[in-house]
C-alpha cells in the first residue's frame, strides 16, 4: 500500500468515526428540541398582543426567562394544559378582563397547538406562571 492509499483511508477512517460520534448529537438536538411561539392577548383590545418565541434544548429565544419556562414544561413533557397551577395561594382580584393565551410549535417533534382564555392578567400567571410571563 502506497502512502498515499494509507493517508487516504486513514482519512476516511477518521471522518466515519467523527461522523458517527456526531450523529446520536445531532439526532438528539432535533428529536429533544422545543421550539414554541407563545402570545398574550388582552381580550379588550386596550393593548397589542404580546408574543415571544422559546426554545429548549438548550433553552433560549426571546422569552425573558427561558430555562426557568423550559423547566416547567419539561415537568408536563411540553403539555401546558398539564402545567399544574404555580402558584395556588394567589389572591386575585374578581375583575372581568380576560386574556387569551397560545402556544404552536413542536415539544420533541410532537406538535403544539395550545390556547386558552383566564379571567385576568392576575389568573393567568398564577394558573401558568413563568411561561406566559413576557
Amino acid at each position: 500500500m502506497t502512502a498515499i492509499q494509507l493517508i487516504g483511508r486513514s482519512a476516511a477512517a477518521a471522518a466515519l468515526v467523527l461522523g458517527t460520534a456526531l450523529l446520536p448529537a445531532t439526532a438528539h438536538a432535533e428529536g429533544g428540541a422545543a421550539r414554541l411561539t407563545l402570545t398574550v392577548h388582552d381580550l379588550h383590545g386596550e393593548t397589542t398582543p404580546a408574543t415571544t418565541t422559546l426554545t429548549c434544548s438548550p433553552a433560549g429565544g426571546s422569552h425573558p426567562t427561558p430555562a426557568e419556562a423550559c423547566a416547567v414544561l419539561d415537568q408536563v413533557s411540553g403539555s401546558i394544559a398539564d402545567v399544574p397551577t404555580q402558584a395556588p395561594g394567589t389572591a386575585c382580584p374578581l375583575i372581568w378582563r380576560p386574556v387569551a393565551v397560545t402556544a404552536t410549535g413542536l415539544w420533541n417533534g410532537t406538535p403544539v397547538d395550545y390556547s386558552g382564555t383566564f379571567a385576568n392578567d392576575c389568573v393567568l400567571r398564577s394558573e401558568l406562571g413563568v411561561v406566559f410571563d413576557f
